[in-house]
């Protein structure tokens, strides 16, 4: 009996419309891609660079010389009050991130592992406040927080305090609060699709196993939402880390970040090179950080 004899390779390899085709591929991601990189080139990495030519020049006067110096750097060393408020804004920001994860992981939880229906109107609810306007968003915490404000009303109606409390605004209580509001939408999403992602067999089989709700949160559901987690925190970690509105508007003398430092030189005091300076420092902090949380993001990305 004959049998069939297997194509030979070389006449495979040499097929016409195999390279070509390669080629082609090749040339639409490199088509598509362009619009990317050109935005990153605009948006991202010529204003970094800017700044950081300017950062190695000298304010005098009212003019900026282009003489080249490392003096502006070696002044947030020099001057403690710097690297002080900039300490006290890792410790803000720790704070925002790890309150954000208290309260979005079982939110996410709840939505993506426990909730059968409704999944996407209450994941639509705590998204919402992404859609208004942040600087309504801050207001509005000052509303509440105020003299005559929804809280210090609730506490007096309820025959708590005889007059206003003054102590939930304008410090870094208000900061924080405010900040944690703002940050949970960008840490639950990425917490929503870890939990979601991970395959009910998994669970069904550590539950056959004899494994009870609590070693299989341990075991399979906290590290699988890992990635997550720590895309999270990352992502809150840096919105609070460079901020300077909330705690311009809500933080008073003592709510006082690092980031209001650097708006400070470009604003009030012009002194251009040095904010660029306190400026690439900071976003040499977050390049870090973020390179630092990679390994732990997974490769398909944030919102994957």
């Amino acid at each position: 009996m004959e049998t069939a004899e297997a194509p030979d390779n070389k006449i495979i390899k040499k097929a016409p419309f195999i390279k070509p085709q390669r080629e082609k591929t090749k040339a639409a991601t490199l088509l598509v891609g362009v619009p990317v990189i050109l935005w990153l080139l605009l948006i991202v990495i010529i204003p970094v660079i800017l700044m950081l030519i300017m950062s190695f020049k000298v304010k005098s006067g009212y003019e900026i010389t282009n003489i080249f110096t490392f003096q502006n750097y070696l002044s947030f060393f020099e001057n403690s009050s710097y690297w002080r408020i900039l300490l006290k804004s890792f410790r803000m920001a720790f704070i925002v991130s790890f309150t954000a994860i208290i309260v979005s992981y079982p939110l996410a939880f709840f939505i993506s592992r426990v909730l059968k229906k409704g999944r996407s109107f209450l994941f639509m609810l705590i998204i919402i406040p992404l859609w208004v306007s942040y600087l309504v968003r801050i207001i509005a915490w000052r509303t509440i927080l105020g003299n005559g404000g929804l809280l210090n009303n609730l506490l007096m109606s309820l025959h708590i305090t005889k007059q206003p409390l003054s102590i939930f605004l304008y410090n870094n209580f208000s900061v924080i609060l405010t900040l944690t509001y703002i940050a949970i939408p960008f840490v639950f999403i990425p917490l929503y699709t870890a939990l979601e992602k991970i395959p009910n067999n998994l669970v069904e089989a550590a539950k056959d196993l004899g494994a009870n709700d609590f070693h299989v949160f341990k075991s399979i559901i906290l590290p699988l939402s890992a990635p997550g987690l720590v895309t999270g925190f990352m992502l809150s970690f840096i919105l609070a880390l460079g901020d300077y509105i909330i705690p311009q508007q809500l933080g008073g003398k003592t709510g006082l970040m690092f980031g209001n430092i650097v708006w400070s030189q470009f604003g009030f005091v012009s002194n251009w090179p040095l904010g660029s300076a306190l400026g690439f420092i900071l976003f040499t902090i977050a390049a870090v950080i973020l390179a630092a949380t990679q390994k732990f993001s997974g490769e398909e990305g944030i919102y994957m």
